[in-house]
């Protein structure tokens, strides 16, 4: 089952500065998401000094996190329901005092199917490991008044993601760390495709909705970010504004064109509601009711855009194994796809393009700019020049350039359009990755296969495009 993670603060992000992009998830999360080295490099060093070094190790490895994490859900649980029954006496509980009431009430809570056997894959049984994980928050008294704080500063979220607690974000960590072994070679696609799969189906069952998966991860952030009683209770500027975002991203229409498989019709009006008591949601609405039209059709651009890359050029990607080349970029002077640049709509809004009607953008260069009916070039700015689709495409790969950290990208000059485009190669092929441990003849065969896919990636475009017209 694949789980599609786009949504749209990318795209509402120019009306409300976003601090985070929070939204990954397998088979399509490096659609939101650019592997940058570094990264990568940090998350190699991880790795290795665990001895995660082949498909069973690392398997394990994400099984002893998920053990290691699995208290995160069973604290909220507990003192979300307890500030229900019991308001705003979360801070006087003691395990002096209050042990045998709690294990009783403990005792009586519903725990959710799909959580159990998340517990039970974890070898947990889901009330004991709540005692556990209550009993420790207990013992910290300045702990115990944060939660009391947070529980009721936040309680219409904990109403949506009371089940799951905080630990969407370490299912989320799991999936970077797959996505990493994948990129420095320590799986293979195969193996990949798997895991992602494997912890994809675990998140579409322990999270019954889109909605509950969104408020879940924004649980994450606010208690990664508030700090402090006092922090939760005047929320600092970086939280509120990261409320504020995911607020206006239920505005996007986004969601209902690209459904999540297995979320189908989802509607995020509960989260929506949930949010109000948050913020000042009459300045929201406002603002976004009050956009301008050039603010509103760049927002429907990007939305279409990212629509028909997901429609037509990404079954491309997927096919020929494409996926590392088009997620790395990240960079103005290279090549930005719209579902790989996180700014790639702040480029769109200050280039002001002349964009017809129908015309949405798809993938950006350092001097153009792709559409679903031709090309820009930047080269004669402010006035850039328009060139429609020709029926075919000549594209011819260079040679590879070494840039900073070892790393290599290849460039690929459209004689059509007089234009280069410089992909960088996956970070397995970079100076410091196991690409090294390979022979020079088996360095040299897959550079040049690699290449020659995304050669004909580029060639192709022009006929993939028009291909969707015609059905259209």
């Amino acid at each position: 089952m694949s789980f599609n993670p786009y949504l749209n603060l990318r795209f509402i992000n120019h009306l409300n500065e976003p601090h985070f992009v929070p939204f990954s998830a397998p088979e399509l999360y490096w659609a939101t998401q650019t592997c940058q080295s570094e990264v990568l490099a940090y998350t190699e060093r991880l790795l290795r000094q665990d001895k995660v070094s082949n498909y069973t190790s690392l398997k394990n490895y994400l099984i002893s996190m998920r053990d290691t994490n699995a208290w995160k859900i069973g604290a909220f649980k507990f003192f979300y329901n307890y500030n229900k029954s019991h308001p705003n006496a979360i801070s006087r509980l003691s395990l002096k005092n209050d042990s045998s009431a709690m294990e009783n009430f403990i005792d009586e809570i519903e725990i959710n199917p799909n959580l159990a056997d998340y517990y039970e894959e974890c070898g947990h049984d889901p009330h004991l490991a709540m005692k556990y994980s209550v009993s420790k928050i207990i013992c910290d008294e300045r702990r115990l008044n944060w939660m009391n704080t947070f529980c009721d500063k936040f309680a219409s979220i904990l109403e949506i993601a009371a089940d799951t607690g905080i630990v969407a974000s370490n299912l989320i960590k799991q999936l970077d760390l797959v996505d990493c072994a994948f990129s420095i070679g320590i799986i293979n696609q195969q193996e990949n495709d798997d895991l992602l799969k494997t912890c994809g189906d675990r998140i579409i069952k322990m999270f019954p909705s889109w909605g509950s998966y969104l408020a879940a991860f924004l649980l994450c952030r606010l208690y990664d970010i508030c700090l402090s009683a006092a922090e939760v209770r005047y929320l600092p500027r970086q939280a509120q504004t990261l409320i504020d975002s995911y607020y206006l991203c239920c505005n996007n229409r986004l969601n209902e064109m690209l459904p999540v498989p297995g979320w189908e019709h989802e509607d995020l009006s509960k989260l929506r509601e949930a949010l109000k008591p948050l913020v000042n949601a009459e300045v929201l609405d406002a603002r976004w009711n009050g956009a301008s039209e050039y603010e509103i059709v760049c927002i429907n651009r990007l939305t279409d855009g990212f629509w028909l890359f997901e429609k037509k050029l990404l079954p491309y990607i997927r096919e020929h194994n494409l996926h590392l080349f088009i997620k790395e970029s990240g960079k103005f002077d290279e090549f930005i796809p719209i579902v790989g640049g996180r700014d790639f709509n702040l480029y769109l809004k200050t280039l002001h393009l002349p964009l017809v009607n129908g015309e949405v953008p798809l993938m950006l260069t350092k001097y153009g700019l792709f559409s679903n009916l031709g090309f820009w070039t930047f080269d004669t700015y402010p006035n850039p020049k328009f060139a429609p689709w020709p029926e075919s495409l000549t594209v011819d790969a260079g040679m590879p350039v070494n840039r900073d950290y070892g790393h290599i990208s290849i460039p690929f000059f459209i004689h059509e359009f007089q234009c280069d485009i410089n992909v960088s190669l996956p970070h397995q092929y970079t100076c410091n990755s196991l690409f090294l441990k390979k022979t020079p003849p088996e360095q040299s065969e897959y550079i040049r296969r690699e290449t020659e896919d995304l050669r004909l990636f580029f060639s192709t475009i022009p006929s993939l495009l028009k291909q969707d017209s015609a059905e259209s």
